[in-house]
């Protein structure tokens, strides 16, 4: 198979899986892939990602790891997370066929970016100036920052003022159907990336 995926949480395999059912979105081919959580979250995708995917070695081509810097037990800066985890995996028979991700601070950061999609699926309608305007007012997101210094304290406020109940189904909705292409987060970038040079399109017959 193309593509095991570790993940930390069920919000990150929610988001995953639909990230990846947008091939043509992400600018790869369909990809046929596995995506499983971690049992030790964050912080076991760090340190027993070795362990994890040893039984998946020879079954799959390509292995990611996505986790949150927050919650991972490690301070560094995410680029040295990363490389840690990869150097791990590399010895142990991945080479160049695993890539870390680490989401620096949180999976909320992917979610706030200009697509009418966010206002929706958080409970606001089609009322993106709106919410912003609100993020603002209540100092959870101030103009001329590109996403909120809090990103899952921004989010949690913003369903929570229109009652909207927190479910990972629902980071599965973003990831469906937010328009990511201006999205200026490092690590979702990475991940593009990543698979872009894995799953390239295939050429037109």
């Amino acid at each position: 198979m193309d593509l095991f995926v570790l993940a930390a949480d069920l919000d990150i395999v929610n988001a995953l899986e639909g990230l990846l059912s947008r091939p043509g979105d992400l600018g790869i081919r369909g990809v046929a892939f596995a995506v499983q959580r971690h049992p030790g979250r964050d912080s076991g995708c760090r340190t027993g990602s070795v362990e994890y995917l040893r039984p998946y070695l020879n079954r799959y081509d390509r292995a990611l790891i996505v986790f949150d810097r927050h919650g991972c037990g490690d301070n560094r800066p995410r680029q040295d997370i990363q490389r840690y985890v990869e150097d791990g995996l590399a010895r142990n028979g991945w080479e160049r066929r695993a890539k870390a991700i680490v989401i620096d601070p949180e999976l909320e950061a992917w979610t706030w970016n200009t697509s009418p999609a966010v206002s929706r699926i958080l409970g606001w309608g089609n009322q993106y100036p709106a919410l912003r305007r609100w993020l603002d007012g209540q100092e959870l997101w101030p103009r001329g920052r590109s996403k909120p210094p809090d990103p899952k304290k921004a989010m949690r406020e913003a369903m929570q003022n229109k009652r909207v109940q927190r479910s990972p189904r629902r980071f599965s909705r973003l990831a469906k159907d937010v328009d990511f292409n201006g999205c200026q987060d490092p690590a979702f970038n990475e991940l593009r990336q990543t698979l872009q040079a894995w799953f390239p399109p295939e050429a037109a017959a």
